[in-house]
């Protein structure tokens, strides 16, 4: 384990936005245009995609759907009836409050929530709103998935904008995708967002372009995935595509799904609780033209390049300090800025 001091963190503020730069419009929000414009400075056009998705179920529909279930962690137990949906989707007063509950009493009876947005978008800043109960069992995120899969997962791509897991206070921002410098298809790299977030609202972000995907929580750079300016295209002409399957349109996800433990291992859910992730807003901005952006972002310094190994490894963030984790294997880590 290599254990970095970082005193900055403890004194930046609880909830934090990134400054949209120049260039970058307001092209979804799912905050009634009253709502957003106490918080931003709109125009007209900005206003108008300002749906008021979350006020009522007829609003949400508009541009939600509801998540399949299928047989992956996140969704087999999803709600499938409209009964059920009723449930555990709750669109009310502009907040969309994703449930599990039971419905026989039963660790085997939780149905759990999850919606994906209709529109898929290439490149912008997501932002979204939210908060989550840890406890056992717990599995809440925000995350997008591409609309053409083809390559199968994970070389089609996936970004995990958020996901909890179990009682723990650790949130995971990551990437998944394929193959690169001959290693096995499927590493991911596994970083953190915040501490101590339960019970409070934060904002967990998303700048995507071109040459990178650089998230951010309350305002602070917790992880960026960057292209590779060293890779041999000509020997490998595939590394190009398998580095970075994100030059296409992706839809977002929200879900409240049970399962994991902080240690990523399953475990049964709680009868006795009500597990919930409630969303306050979801904001999409894009900018006119697909120009890297990202150094116009006005954040909370903290920049922590990515390990030299590409093998699976978890960063976060514990009592002040970045941890870096891996499976008995020592990680380099390079360009550490804290200001």
């Amino acid at each position: 384990m290599i254990t970095l001091s970082v005193s900055a963190f403890s004194i930046l503020p609880i909830v934090a936005q990134i400054n949209v730069p120049t260039g970058y419009k307001l092209v979804y929000s799912s905050e009634t245009p009253q709502r957003a414009s106490t918080i931003l400075n709109l125009t007209d056009e900005e206003l108008a995609n300002c749906t008021g998705d979350f006020l009522n179920k007829k609003n949400f529909e508009r541009n939600w759907e509801y998540s399949k279930k299928a047989t992956s962690t996140w969704n087999k137990r999803m709600a499938t009836t409209d009964e059920e949906r009723a449930l555990v989707h709750k669109p009310t007063g502009g907040h969309l409050r994703l449930l599990a509950v039971t419905t026989n009493g039963k660790a085997d009876g939780f149905i759990t929530s999850g919606v994906n947005m209709k529109k898929a978008y290439k490149y912008g800043i997501f932002e979204m709103k939210a908060k989550c109960n840890p406890h056992a069992s717990n599995f809440p995120a925000i995350w997008m998935m591409p609309e053409e899969t083809s390559d199968g997962w994970p070389n089609c791509g996936e970004i995990d904008i958020m996901e909890q897991i179990g009682n723990s206070s650790t949130v995971y921002s990551t990437v998944h995708l394929g193959a690169r410098y001959d290693k096995s298809v499927g590493k991911t790299y596994t970083w953190s967002g915040s501490k101590n977030f339960n019970t409070d609202y934060h904002i967990y972000s998303l700048l995507w372009d071109k040459e990178s995907l650089t998230f951010y929580t309350d305002g602070i750079q917790v992880f960026q995935y960057k292209k590779d300016t060293t890779l041999d295209l000509v020997k490998h002409p595939d590394y190009e595509k398998w580095q970075f399957p994100y030059n296409k349109a992706f839809y977002v996800i929200l879900d409240q799904a049970l399962g994991m433990n902080e240690w990523w291992g399953s475990q049964d859910p709680d009868p006795s609780y009500t597990y919930e992730m409630d969303v306050e807003y979801v904001r999409i901005f894009q900018c006119d033209d697909d120009d890297d952006m990202s150094s116009k972002i006005d954040f909370h310094k903290g920049v922590y390049e990515p390990m030299n190994n590409y093998r699976q490894a978890r960063k976060f963030i514990r009592n002040g300090k970045i941890v870096i984790e891996s499976a008995g294997e020592k990680y380099s880590v390079t360009g550490q800025q804290f200001e």
